[in-house]
């Protein structure tokens, strides 16, 4: 009989953590365990207390990551935390390279050390800057234009160097804007969820600028299921894009949500922010070596979310 991978999230309560651990406990080659802050929202892994092992703790808490590590025999470790988002601050980004930068590179020796993957979500909508001449392709210069970008490079960076000093087994994923049902409504960050989140409170949604910035999105349910693939080939010490391949505009979206939502979709323009970059369209070739791709048609998607949340808000 096959021994069961265990997989330990960092963050696994988020957005998308929570919808890779549906993916991985249907499966029986997998035990899951998460770390969570202790503040945390862990309501929506309630339905999955049976089924997963859910910790209490900090990234910068070493010992405990260790023991988790070491007691429980973990093979791979996801890290999905960020506490940034484009708009962050420079006093943010200081509180981040504390609590989550630092605390990262020292568990990558851990890892290295103990021959366990380490897989990082980083980042295709902000690491690669305003450089775009179309596609962005992963081995394109990296010149983020905040903090949230710098410190995914930051982190990239210390992962290249620890499988270069130590040997670590990586994968550095870059996804695109991923979207769909858990994700917050009332967040800063996610303009199709933010917007969604508008439309159901009468409020108008703020875009920060005239509309034209272009972006490349993926449904979650398609981001899980590449991400669940990668895993099970076991692919490792790559760096891959993940996204649709196509760029849509702010403005389309707003029209996508317009078809849905009717008249309810109110849009107020406020004068662009530095920190948002023009345009942003993964080029995907290489995901496309390792698996097969089969995306959500875009509107289908926000279409499946806007009536996700209508359900769930019984409107």
């Amino acid at each position: 009989m096959t021994k069961k991978r265990n997989i330990l999230l960092i963050g696994g309560a988020g957005f998308i953590g929570t919808n890779l651990l549906n993916a991985f406990i249907d499966n029986d080659a997998y035990n899951m365990f998460v770390l969570e802050t202790p503040f945390a929202n862990i309501s929506k892994l309630q339905h999955l207390e049976k089924e997963i092992t859910i910790f209490k703790g900090v990234l910068a808490d070493y010992d405990l990551l260790q023991s988790i590590i070491l007691d429980h025999n973990i093979n791979v470790v996801i890290h999905l935390v960020s506490t940034l988002v484009p708009g962050s601050s420079y006093d943010d980004y200081k509180r981040e390279f504390e609590n989550i930068i630092f605390p990262t590179v020292r568990l990558m020796g851990l890892c290295a050390e103990k021959n366990i993957k380490f897989i990082y979500f980083s980042s295709g909508g902000t690491i690669y800057g305003n450089n775009s001449q179309g596609k962005f392709l992963e081995t394109d210069l990296r010149e983020p234009i905040s903090y949230y970008g710098l410190s995914k490079q930051i982190i990239e960076d210390s992962i290249l160097f620890e499988h270069r000093r130590a040997n670590l087994r990586y994968l550095i994923v870059r996804p695109s804007n991923p979207f769909g049902p858990g994700q917050s409504l009332n967040g800063v960050q996610g303009l199709i969820a933010v917007a969604i989140g508008k439309i159901m409170a009468n409020e108008p949604i703020t875009i920060w600028g005239d509309g034209s910035s272009i972006r490349d999105y993926i449904y979650i349910d398609d981001l899980v299921r590449i991400m669940y693939e990668l895993i099970n080939k076991n692919v490792e010490n790559e760096i891959i894009n993940i996204g649709s391949g196509i760029g849509h505009s702010i403005n389309d979206i707003l029209l996508h949500l317009r078809n849905i939502a009717g008249d309810k979709l109110m849009v107020k323009y406020e004068t662009s922010r530095s920190v948002d970059v023009t345009s942003v369209i993964l080029d995907i070739s290489k995901l496309e070596s390792f698996i097969e791709i089969k995306n959500t048609p875009l509107e289908d998607g926000i279409r499946m979310f806007y009536n996700d949340v209508k359900l769930i808000l019984k409107i």
